[in-house]
């Protein structure tokens, strides 16, 4: 019998926390420089889409990351299954994960339908009743489903976290803390992001708003 601790920490381990945290850490730096300098997200319109930016940015900066070999994951932009948006998957081990904001370590995301359908992968029936161990056999057959959590204030990271979702209620069946596993002596620096990775992700958000509202244009004439 696996814990489905080890299976979780097996797929993410915490060799890959100080990657992940300066990651994400650039991520919300790279968000708040935008959004400091573009006039435009400072009206009233704009701080409503405020926080979809830092969640843009923290998802183009992982997948960045996994493509130049900085975090070992197999990652891939794609669009969602329901909705209009993309996300960004991650695979490691028997775990794919998606990245998604939170109001602290241990909450859940805002529920979706597509999160909701995600997760029930993680049907416990699936595995042992036992809903702290999974069977060997099990392990190596079923894919899981994981979730890459954070939070920020202002240009500060405030919580970086990977989760095991129970499928059919708020619930973890694992769950690592990234910064605690650093601890304060592993604070990670944060580089100012560069005027190239600036431009790259405005050219990033630019190329996404052209393609959603091309789709949008599609759908009215359909």
């Amino acid at each position: 019998m696996v814990p489905f601790q080890q299976l979780l920490d097996d797929a993410f381990p915490p060799s890959t926390d100080r990657a992940l945290m300066r990651s994400v850490s650039q991520a919300v730096a790279l968000a708040s420089d935008v959004m400091e300098n573009e006039l435009f997200l400072k009206s009233l319109i704009g701080m409503d889409i405020r926080g979809h930016i830092r969640r843009a940015a923290v998802l183009f900066s992982v997948h960045e990351a996994c493509k130049s070999g900085d975090l070992p994951f197999e990652s891939e932009m794609t669009r969602m299954p329901l909705g209009g948006g993309h996300w960004v998957e991650l695979r490691s081990g028997q775990f794919r994960a998606h990245v998604c904001r939170t109001d602290g370590p241990v909450a859940f995301p805002e529920e979706t339908p597509t999160r909701q359908d995600q997760r029930l992968s993680n049907q416990l029936e699936l595995f042992d009743r036992n809903p702290v161990v999974v069977p060997l056999h099990g392990a190596l057959t079923q894919e899981m489903y994981a979730w890459l959590t954070f939070g920020a204030n202002g240009s500060d990271l405030t919580h970086l976290c990977w989760g095991m979702p129970e499928a059919g209620r708020n619930s973890w069946l694992a769950r690592a803390n990234v910064l605690s596993r650093l601890g304060p002596i592993e604070v990670v620096p944060v580089d100012v992001p560069t005027s190239g990775l600036v431009l790259r992700f405005r050219d990033h958000i630019e190329e996404a708003l052209r393609k959603n509202d091309h789709e949008s244009n599609l759908n009215i004439k359909s």
